[in-house]
């Protein structure tokens, strides 16, 4: 990202925008699996790690959802790849 940042034709605050959503979707993805795991439960959301032998297990009502929420948060990322590949496209 750091070699596309010079390219971007972007203005200050499409910018700042595409700078902090694209960090905090990277921070929010990984505290959701960290925290998963950290708890041992999650696997509403973390699908694929409940279904090993030992892994994750079925948590709190509060603990799933503090989970989901937190990963789902994440699709802020979105916003940062849309700006980024617009910044990219423009001229000028």
């Amino acid at each position: 990202m750091g070699l596309l940042w010079t390219r971007l034709k972007l203005g200050a605050t499409a910018s700042r925008i595409a700078f902090w959503t694209l960090i905090y979707s990277a921070l929010a993805i990984l505290a959701a699996y960290t925290i998963a795991a950290i708890w041992g439960v999650g696997n509403e959301t973390i699908v694929l790690m409940g279904e090993l032998p030992h892994g994750l297990h079925h948590g709190s009502s509060f603990q799933e959802t503090f989970i989901k929420v937190l990963a789902y948060s994440s699709v802020t990322g979105l916003i940062s790849f849309v700006l980024i590949l617009r910044g990219l496209r423009m001229k000028g």
